[in-house]
Protein backbone atom coordinates (compact mmCIF):
# COMPACT_ATOMS: atom_id res chain seq x y z
CA UNK A 1 0.00 0.00 0.00
CA UNK A 2 2.60 2.39 0.82
CA UNK A 3 4.41 2.03 -3.17
CA UNK A 4 0.95 2.71 -4.19
CA UNK A 5 0.79 6.29 -2.23
CA UNK A 6 4.45 7.03 -3.02
CA UNK A 7 3.06 6.29 -6.52
CA UNK A 8 0.15 8.43 -6.19
CA UNK A 9 1.97 11.41 -4.80
CA UNK A 10 4.25 11.47 -8.03
CA UNK A 11 1.42 11.27 -10.53
CA UNK A 12 -0.02 13.61 -8.59
CA UNK A 13 2.61 15.93 -9.26
CA UNK A 14 4.28 14.96 -12.85
CA UNK A 15 0.35 15.14 -14.23
CA UNK A 16 -0.36 18.54 -12.66
CA UNK A 17 2.82 19.69 -13.88
CA UNK A 18 2.44 18.60 -17.83
CA UNK A 19 -1.36 18.93 -17.79
CA UNK A 20 -0.82 22.85 -16.66
CA UNK A 21 1.95 23.38 -19.52
CA UNK A 22 -0.64 21.64 -22.16
CA UNK A 23 -3.36 23.74 -21.41
CA UNK A 24 -1.17 27.18 -21.89
CA UNK A 25 0.30 25.92 -24.67
CA UNK A 26 -2.90 25.78 -26.21
CA UNK A 27 -4.29 29.62 -25.05
CA UNK A 28 -5.78 28.41 -21.58
CA UNK A 29 -6.47 31.53 -19.25
CA UNK A 30 -7.32 29.20 -16.75
CA UNK A 31 -4.64 26.09 -16.92
CA UNK A 32 -5.09 25.38 -13.22
CA UNK A 33 -8.51 23.47 -14.33
CA UNK A 34 -6.18 21.12 -16.33
CA UNK A 35 -4.27 19.57 -12.87
CA UNK A 36 -7.68 20.58 -11.16
CA UNK A 37 -8.94 17.46 -13.36
CA UNK A 38 -5.45 15.39 -12.75
CA UNK A 39 -6.01 15.49 -8.82
CA UNK A 40 -9.71 14.62 -9.24
CA UNK A 41 -9.55 11.63 -11.46
CA UNK A 42 -6.19 9.51 -10.14
CA UNK A 43 -8.04 7.05 -8.81
CA UNK A 44 -7.50 3.46 -7.50
CA UNK A 45 -7.45 1.85 -10.73
CA UNK A 46 -7.32 2.88 -14.37
CA UNK A 47 -10.39 1.40 -14.65
CA UNK A 48 -12.16 3.86 -11.73
CA UNK A 49 -10.22 6.57 -13.34
CA UNK A 50 -11.32 5.92 -16.65
CA UNK A 51 -14.84 5.69 -15.54
CA UNK A 52 -14.85 8.45 -13.21
CA UNK A 53 -12.65 10.87 -16.05
CA UNK A 54 -16.27 10.51 -18.27
CA UNK A 55 -18.38 10.91 -15.82
CA UNK A 56 -16.29 14.28 -14.56
CA UNK A 57 -16.54 15.64 -18.92
CA UNK A 58 -20.25 14.59 -19.40
CA UNK A 59 -21.20 16.42 -16.09
CA UNK A 60 -18.76 19.02 -16.87
CA UNK A 61 -20.10 19.70 -20.58
CA UNK A 62 -23.75 19.71 -19.63
CA UNK A 63 -23.52 22.01 -16.54
CA UNK A 64 -21.61 24.56 -19.21
CA UNK A 65 -25.00 23.70 -21.93
CA UNK A 66 -27.28 24.71 -19.15
CA UNK A 67 -25.46 27.07 -17.36
CA UNK A 68 -23.09 29.30 -19.09
CA UNK A 69 -25.35 31.67 -21.00
CA UNK A 70 -27.36 32.35 -18.19
CA UNK A 71 -25.05 32.86 -15.71
CA UNK A 72 -23.99 35.83 -17.66
CA UNK A 73 -27.28 37.46 -17.78
CA UNK A 74 -28.62 37.04 -14.34
CA UNK A 75 -28.48 38.34 -11.41
CA UNK A 76 -24.93 36.88 -9.02
CA UNK A 77 -27.49 35.55 -6.09
CA UNK A 78 -27.45 32.19 -3.56
CA UNK A 79 -31.55 32.17 -5.08
CA UNK A 80 -30.95 32.46 -9.06
CA UNK A 81 -27.48 29.61 -7.92
CA UNK A 82 -30.24 27.32 -6.33
CA UNK A 83 -32.43 27.19 -9.22
CA UNK A 84 -29.53 26.70 -11.72
CA UNK A 85 -28.14 23.90 -9.71
CA UNK A 86 -31.94 22.44 -8.93
CA UNK A 87 -32.96 22.46 -12.99
CA UNK A 88 -29.57 21.37 -14.14
CA UNK A 89 -29.07 18.15 -11.66
CA UNK A 90 -32.56 17.16 -12.35
CA UNK A 91 -32.40 17.20 -16.04
CA UNK A 92 -28.97 15.37 -15.29
CA UNK A 93 -31.26 12.64 -13.66
CA UNK A 94 -33.62 12.45 -16.17
CA UNK A 95 -31.31 11.52 -18.11
CA UNK A 96 -30.64 8.65 -15.63
CA UNK A 97 -26.67 9.42 -15.24
CA UNK A 98 -24.76 8.02 -12.35
CA UNK A 99 -24.26 9.73 -9.28
CA UNK A 100 -20.74 11.30 -9.63
CA UNK A 101 -22.01 13.02 -12.75
CA UNK A 102 -24.57 14.99 -10.17
CA UNK A 103 -21.70 16.29 -8.17
CA UNK A 104 -19.68 17.20 -11.55
CA UNK A 105 -23.03 19.33 -12.94
CA UNK A 106 -23.58 20.44 -9.78
CA UNK A 107 -19.76 21.82 -9.55
CA UNK A 108 -19.67 23.10 -12.42
CA UNK A 109 -22.84 25.11 -12.11
CA UNK A 110 -21.24 26.66 -8.98
CA UNK A 111 -17.81 27.18 -10.90
CA UNK A 112 -19.45 28.70 -14.39
CA UNK A 113 -21.95 30.77 -12.39
CA UNK A 114 -19.37 32.68 -10.50
CA UNK A 115 -16.40 32.93 -12.80
CA UNK A 116 -18.41 33.36 -16.23
CA UNK A 117 -19.00 37.22 -16.30
CA UNK A 118 -15.41 37.66 -15.35
CA UNK A 119 -14.24 35.70 -17.81
CA UNK A 120 -15.62 35.22 -20.84
CA UNK A 121 -13.68 32.01 -21.53
CA UNK A 122 -13.89 30.31 -19.25
CA UNK A 123 -16.49 27.71 -20.25
CA UNK A 124 -14.43 26.95 -22.75
CA UNK A 125 -10.99 26.59 -20.61
CA UNK A 126 -13.00 24.80 -18.67
CA UNK A 127 -14.16 21.72 -21.15
CA UNK A 128 -10.91 22.07 -23.06
CA UNK A 129 -8.59 21.96 -20.07
CA UNK A 130 -10.46 18.64 -18.31
CA UNK A 131 -9.93 17.02 -21.33
CA UNK A 132 -6.44 17.85 -21.20
CA UNK A 133 -6.21 16.74 -17.45
CA UNK A 134 -8.34 13.11 -18.19
CA UNK A 135 -5.98 12.30 -21.34
CA UNK A 136 -3.00 13.28 -19.33
CA UNK A 137 -4.42 10.98 -15.86
CA UNK A 138 -4.85 7.90 -18.15
CA UNK A 139 -1.79 8.15 -19.95
CA UNK A 140 0.44 8.95 -16.75
CA UNK A 141 -1.83 6.28 -14.30
CA UNK A 142 -1.36 3.36 -17.49
CA UNK A 143 2.36 4.10 -17.76
CA UNK A 144 3.90 5.34 -14.92
CA UNK A 145 3.73 2.51 -12.32
CA UNK A 146 0.06 1.34 -13.27
CA UNK A 147 -1.80 0.40 -10.31
CA UNK A 148 -1.41 -3.68 -9.21
CA UNK A 149 -3.00 -4.90 -6.71
CA UNK A 150 -1.59 -8.45 -7.19
CA UNK A 151 1.07 -8.66 -4.72
CA UNK A 152 -1.29 -7.51 -2.18
CA UNK A 153 -4.01 -10.61 -2.33
CA UNK A 154 -1.03 -13.19 -3.04
CA UNK A 155 -0.44 -11.92 0.51
CA UNK A 156 -3.79 -12.14 1.41
CA UNK A 157 -4.70 -15.29 0.56
CA UNK A 158 -1.20 -16.99 1.92
CA UNK A 159 -2.19 -15.78 5.02
CA UNK A 160 -5.61 -16.86 5.10
CA UNK A 161 -4.71 -20.56 4.45
CA UNK A 162 -1.76 -20.39 7.27
CA UNK A 163 -4.66 -19.21 9.56
CA UNK A 164 -7.22 -22.11 8.09
CA UNK A 165 -4.21 -24.66 8.58
CA UNK A 166 -3.89 -23.14 12.27
CA UNK A 167 -7.76 -23.98 12.68
CA UNK A 168 -7.14 -27.58 11.60
CA UNK A 169 -4.77 -27.70 13.41
CA UNK A 170 -6.41 -26.57 16.53
CA UNK A 171 -9.20 -29.18 15.82
CA UNK A 172 -6.70 -32.28 15.53
CA UNK A 173 -5.35 -31.41 18.90
CA UNK A 174 -9.09 -30.89 19.93
CA UNK A 175 -9.79 -34.82 19.29
CA UNK A 176 -6.34 -35.87 20.04
CA UNK A 177 -5.78 -34.15 23.53
CA UNK A 178 -8.10 -31.81 24.34
CA UNK A 179 -11.39 -34.47 23.99
CA UNK A 180 -14.07 -33.25 26.56
CA UNK A 181 -12.94 -29.94 27.04
CA UNK A 182 -15.64 -28.74 25.43
CA UNK A 183 -14.07 -26.79 22.98
CA UNK A 184 -16.29 -26.15 20.72
CA UNK A 185 -17.46 -22.47 21.33
CA UNK A 186 -13.49 -21.29 20.89
CA UNK A 187 -13.08 -22.89 17.82
CA UNK A 188 -16.84 -21.56 16.10
CA UNK A 189 -15.72 -17.99 17.31
CA UNK A 190 -12.77 -19.11 15.25
CA UNK A 191 -14.55 -20.15 12.26
CA UNK A 192 -16.54 -16.64 12.53
CA UNK A 193 -13.14 -14.89 12.28
CA UNK A 194 -11.75 -16.71 9.31
CA UNK A 195 -15.11 -16.36 7.77
CA UNK A 196 -14.82 -12.18 8.21
CA UNK A 197 -10.84 -12.73 6.42
CA UNK A 198 -12.90 -14.96 4.08
CA UNK A 199 -14.91 -11.81 3.05
CA UNK A 200 -11.85 -9.67 2.77
CA UNK A 201 -9.36 -11.87 1.05
CA UNK A 202 -11.97 -11.96 -1.56
CA UNK A 203 -12.76 -8.18 -2.15
CA UNK A 204 -8.94 -7.55 -2.38
CA UNK A 205 -9.06 -9.93 -5.18
CA UNK A 206 -11.45 -8.69 -6.99
CA UNK A 207 -9.69 -5.07 -6.57
CA UNK A 208 -6.74 -6.79 -8.09
CA UNK A 209 -8.21 -7.72 -10.75
CA UNK A 210 -10.41 -4.53 -11.02
CA UNK A 211 -6.77 -3.12 -11.17
CA UNK A 212 -4.92 -5.24 -14.22
CA UNK A 213 -7.60 -3.67 -16.44
CA UNK A 214 -6.10 -1.45 -18.69
CA UNK A 215 -2.75 -2.38 -17.24
CA UNK A 216 -0.15 -3.07 -19.21
CA UNK A 217 0.92 -5.77 -16.75
CA UNK A 218 -2.95 -7.03 -16.94
CA UNK A 219 -2.23 -10.44 -18.95
CA UNK A 220 1.45 -10.95 -17.02
CA UNK A 221 -0.43 -11.06 -13.73
CA UNK A 222 -4.00 -12.60 -14.51
CA UNK A 223 -2.64 -16.09 -14.33
CA UNK A 224 -1.29 -15.02 -11.09
CA UNK A 225 -4.89 -14.01 -9.69
CA UNK A 226 -6.46 -16.77 -11.50
CA UNK A 227 -4.52 -19.21 -9.08
CA UNK A 228 -5.49 -17.14 -6.02
CA UNK A 229 -9.20 -17.82 -6.96
CA UNK A 230 -8.29 -21.19 -6.86
CA UNK A 231 -7.34 -21.40 -3.72
CA UNK A 232 -10.10 -19.01 -2.27
CA UNK A 233 -12.58 -21.62 -3.87
CA UNK A 234 -10.93 -24.58 -1.60
CA UNK A 235 -11.05 -22.19 1.48
CA UNK A 236 -14.29 -21.22 0.81
CA UNK A 237 -15.16 -25.37 0.24
CA UNK A 238 -13.14 -25.64 3.43
CA UNK A 239 -15.39 -23.25 5.72
CA UNK A 240 -18.35 -24.82 4.55
CA UNK A 241 -17.30 -28.23 5.35
CA UNK A 242 -15.72 -27.13 8.77
CA UNK A 243 -18.71 -25.40 9.90
CA UNK A 244 -20.59 -28.73 9.66
CA UNK A 245 -17.72 -30.59 11.58
CA UNK A 246 -17.62 -28.66 14.49
CA UNK A 247 -21.00 -29.22 15.49
CA UNK A 248 -20.56 -33.20 14.72
CA UNK A 249 -17.51 -33.17 16.88
CA UNK A 250 -19.42 -30.99 20.01
CA UNK A 251 -22.03 -33.57 19.42
CA UNK A 252 -20.12 -36.36 19.22
CA UNK A 253 -17.73 -35.13 22.29
CA UNK A 254 -21.13 -34.49 24.53
CA UNK A 255 -22.09 -37.91 23.39
CA UNK A 256 -18.58 -38.95 25.34
CA UNK A 257 -18.04 -42.09 22.45
CA UNK A 258 -15.04 -42.05 21.18
CA UNK A 259 -12.41 -44.89 20.59
CA UNK A 260 -9.45 -44.41 20.52
CA UNK A 261 -8.79 -46.00 17.12
CA UNK A 262 -11.61 -42.81 16.00
CA UNK A 263 -9.42 -40.39 18.05
CA UNK A 264 -6.33 -41.04 16.09
CA UNK A 265 -7.83 -41.78 12.40
CA UNK A 266 -9.89 -38.61 13.06
CA UNK A 267 -7.39 -36.39 14.46
CA UNK A 268 -4.91 -37.38 11.92
CA UNK A 269 -6.79 -36.65 8.96
CA UNK A 270 -7.32 -33.13 10.27
CA UNK A 271 -3.55 -32.65 10.79
CA UNK A 272 -3.18 -33.86 7.06
CA UNK A 273 -5.46 -31.43 5.94
CA UNK A 274 -3.82 -28.83 8.37
CA UNK A 275 -0.41 -29.46 6.40
CA UNK A 276 -2.23 -29.14 3.12
CA UNK A 277 -3.71 -25.73 3.49
CA UNK A 278 -0.16 -24.74 5.10
CA UNK A 279 1.56 -25.52 1.98
CA UNK A 280 -0.69 -23.64 0.25
CA UNK A 281 -0.17 -20.89 2.35
CA UNK A 282 3.49 -21.24 2.00
CA UNK A 283 2.91 -21.01 -2.06
CA UNK A 284 4.43 -24.77 -2.26
CA UNK A 285 2.13 -27.60 -4.15
CA UNK A 286 -0.89 -28.58 -1.71
CA UNK A 287 -1.19 -32.62 -2.65
CA UNK A 288 -3.51 -34.42 -0.14
CA UNK A 289 -1.08 -37.91 0.39
CA UNK A 290 -2.15 -40.95 -0.75
CA UNK A 291 -2.72 -42.49 2.94
CA UNK A 292 -5.18 -40.39 3.47
CA UNK A 293 -7.58 -42.63 1.50
CA UNK A 294 -10.88 -41.65 2.39
CA UNK A 295 -12.27 -41.17 -1.21
CA UNK A 296 -11.84 -44.94 -1.42
CA UNK A 297 -12.69 -46.29 1.64
CA UNK A 298 -16.20 -46.24 3.76
CA UNK A 299 -16.61 -46.32 7.61
CA UNK A 300 -17.93 -50.13 8.59
CA UNK A 301 -21.90 -50.13 9.30
CA UNK A 302 -20.57 -50.81 13.11
CA UNK A 303 -19.23 -47.38 13.51
CA UNK A 304 -21.14 -44.44 15.38
CA UNK A 305 -23.08 -41.86 13.35
CA UNK A 306 -20.87 -39.37 14.23
CA UNK A 307 -18.00 -40.65 12.56
CA UNK A 308 -20.09 -41.98 9.67
CA UNK A 309 -20.97 -38.18 9.67
CA UNK A 310 -17.36 -36.77 9.67
CA UNK A 311 -15.66 -39.20 7.05
CA UNK A 312 -18.95 -38.53 4.78
CA UNK A 313 -18.45 -34.36 4.99
CA UNK A 314 -14.17 -35.25 4.71
CA UNK A 315 -14.68 -37.14 1.29
CA UNK A 316 -17.25 -34.23 0.21
CA UNK A 317 -14.30 -31.70 1.09
CA UNK A 318 -11.44 -33.58 -1.00
CA UNK A 319 -13.55 -34.22 -3.88
CA UNK A 320 -13.77 -30.59 -4.22
CA UNK A 321 -9.89 -29.80 -3.15
CA UNK A 322 -8.33 -32.57 -5.57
Amino acid sequence: MEENKTALIWKMAIGSAVSWELAKLIGSDHPYLAPLSVVLCLQSTIDQSIRYSIHRILGTAIGIILTAYLASHLDMNGWILGLLLLGSTFIAKWLRLDETVLHQVALTVILIFTFERKSKDYSIDRILDTIIGVIITILIHMLLSPPDFTKKAVAATEKLALQLSDILLELSNWVHLEWGGEKGQVMKYKINLFLQELHNTKATIELATKSLKFNPLGKKHAAILTMCKMKMEKMNNWYQYVSTIVGTLKDWEKAGHLLSNDQIEVGNHLKTLSEYFRNLGEGKEGNLPSSMNLLQSTPPPSHQVYREFFYLETRNLMQKLL
